[in-house]
This record gives structure tokens, sequence and C-alpha cells, in this order.
């Protein structure tokens, strides 16, 4: 019980879960109360995390395909000044319909 209270603060959802389950199995039969608790405990963090980690997945792959990450854009910034001697306006690789 220890170790769940010291991590219920900030609880990792594997590990979270898979300490109620063994602290479900160890009060048993003994505390058929306690043994629920802990397992709808268990089930709760895991389902909470699994929805969290589909709703970021989703979220980054709209992102994406909406134009990129921010830091991907980000990298293609440049902090050097334009070399004045090409024009932008005469570059060959910008067509103009």
């Amino acid at each position: 019980r220890a170790a769940l209270a010291w991590i219920g603060h900030f609880p990792l959802g594997s590990l979270y879960g898979q300490l109620c389950q063994l602290l479900a199995l160890t009060l048993g039969d003994g505390d058929p109360l306690g043994t629920a608790g802990l397992l709808a405990e268990s089930l709760s963090v895991t389902a909470r995390h699994q929805l969290l980690a589909i709703v970021h997945a989703r979220t980054r792959k709209k992102r994406k395909a909406a134009g990129g990450d921010v830091s991907e854009q980000l990298q293609s910034l440049s902090l050097q000044e334009p070399d004045p001697s090409q024009d932008p306006s005469q570059d060959s690789s910008h067509s103009h319909l």
C-alpha cells in the first residue's frame, strides 16, 4: 500500500495499473470491497491512458496532414540573410501561373 500511495499522485499508466492488480491479488477474498476497488482503479487508469494515447495520435496525424508540425516549420526557417545578388523574382524554381 505504501508503493501505491507513493506513486498515486503522478501515476504511470502501466505501473499504476499493475500495482493495483498486485495489491488486489494480495487482498483477495479477505477484503472483497477493497479488491473490487483496486481492480476498478486499475481498469480506469488503463482505459484513461489508452484513450489519451489514441487522442494524441489522432491529433498528431491531423496536425501533420494540415501542414506539418510547428517544429518542422521552424526548422525550415533560416537566420541567414538572403543573398542580394540573387533576385527572388528571377528565380526559375518558382513558376507563376
